[in-house]
């Protein structure tokens, strides 16, 4: 009779487990430290160490021990197996919002990581980097760019309000886009009408002033605001359209922003100084600058996207890890790859006395060989120095 009470009793357990389908004990007893779910993804709950992490120092060097020095600027090559830990993954910026293609996402990947791309984009849209135009002159009053040097100089830089956050200032957020996307101008031509009170009035051009096609980025709200110095809603005032009696109208295009994806850049260019440090009797190399490299759809050439200072960037790279094939701990960072030098670059141009690149002297082949010569006179001047 006692073994029959207990095999009802046991089945009658047993059936009330069974019935509660997928829904797990109540009485789990959740360890101290763990999230209140209690599954942690693999051993330890990575939530502190990245927080703990600061950039590689680097040495302090005096005026007086720079003694010898070679600037050069050098290109990864994203194509490289070496360099691939730069590349992948090959998350979308703008997954959340395809139609707009207007906010960056910043959830984690399946494996934790972002390529370096999207690392740096992301902390330019934030303002925790800024970014540099690439060998423009930005008129940015009219929103005109004419070509001019100074790109990695670091000469012009987004326009940015300190007094406001990042996300709410409009022209650094304008620039910045600029920077990190590509622009498509619609080739349909529009009626400029400016609101005013609320209403919709034609807008024509002002007597005296030159017919020209505006371009205005899409959700510009100079779209609908009056230029007083070259536009009026008086047809009266207006320039007459040649043969017609007619006031000759506004016309502009829309220019839509697009985000540059991480697997459009093929390259990144450096910007290096190499130099020689008494002091410490080390040759040593430090990364001034460094640029994002696509191939363009419209021209089919390479383009640089921008230019940001290096030292700027270590300060983001440092909470980001980077992909160690000998281990998926994690604990390398962006940082790190790049001050112990994993990757493999290749010198397009060094300080000279013409100031040219490689590849105006030297073609295919020969090109590379001269880049190699370029790096072994800088390890030559290292070995000479302690040749007794």
């Amino acid at each position: 009779m006692k073994s029959l009470i207990n095999s009802i009793f046991f089945l009658s357990l047993l059936t009330n487990a069974f019935s509660q389908g997928n829904v797990g004990p109540s009485n789990v007893i959740i360890p101290n430290g763990q999230p209140a779910s209690g599954v942690i993804d693999g051993v330890y709950e990575k939530r502190d160490v990245l927080a703990k992490k600061r950039a590689i120092p680097v040495e302090h060097v005096r005026e007086s021990d720079y003694i010898w020095g070679r600037r050069t600027w050098s290109y990864i090559d994203l194509r490289e197996k070496i360099n691939h830990p730069l590349y992948f993954p090959h998350e979308l910026i703008d997954q959340k919002n395809q139609a707009s293609k207007s906010e960056l996402v910043t959830e984690l990947t399946s494996q934790g990581r972002y390529s370096l791309y999207y690392v740096i984009a992301n902390a330019m849209k934030k303002g925790q980097l800024m970014g540099y135009f690439n060998n423009i002159e930005a008129d940015l009053s009219k929103g005109i760019l004419t070509p001019k040097d100074g790109g990695d100089a670091f000469i012009f830089p987004a326009r940015r309000d300190f007094t406001k956050s990042a996300q709410t200032d409009g022209n650094y957020q304008s620039d910045t886009g600029e920077m990190i996307g590509v622009s498509v101008v619609d080739p349909d031509k529009n009626e400029k009408v400016a609101m005013i009170g609320g209403v919709a009035i034609p807008v024509y051009v002002l007597k005296g002033t030159t017919p020209e096609i505006k371009v205005y980025l899409n959700g510009d709200p100079l779209m609908e605001q009056l230029d007083a110095q070259t536009e009026t809603t008086d047809a009266t005032q207006a320039e007459i359209i040649p043969g017609t009696n007619d006031a000759y109208p506004v016309e502009f295009r829309v220019r839509n922003q697009r985000y540059v994806q991480p697997n459009q850049v093929i390259k990144y260019l450096l910007k290096e100084d190499w130099f020689f440090d008494r002091e410490r009797s080390v040759l040593d190399v430090r990364i001034i600058g460094m640029a994002p490299v696509i191939i363009d759809s419209a021209s089919s050439k390479e383009k640089i996207l921008f230019w940001v200072y290096f030292p700027q960037v270590r300060d983001v790279l440092k909470n980001y890890y980077a992909y160690d094939a000998k281990s998926t701990v994690g604990g390398n960072t962006f940082d790190h790859l790049f001050m112990t030098r994993r990757f493999n670059a290749v010198v397009y141009k060094e300080s000279s006395l013409y100031d040219r690149k490689v590849e105006d002297y030297r073609f295919g082949t020969d090109a590379l060989y001269e880049s190699e010569k370029v790096k072994n006179t800088i390890r030559t001047f290292e070995h000479d120095v302690w040749n007794f």
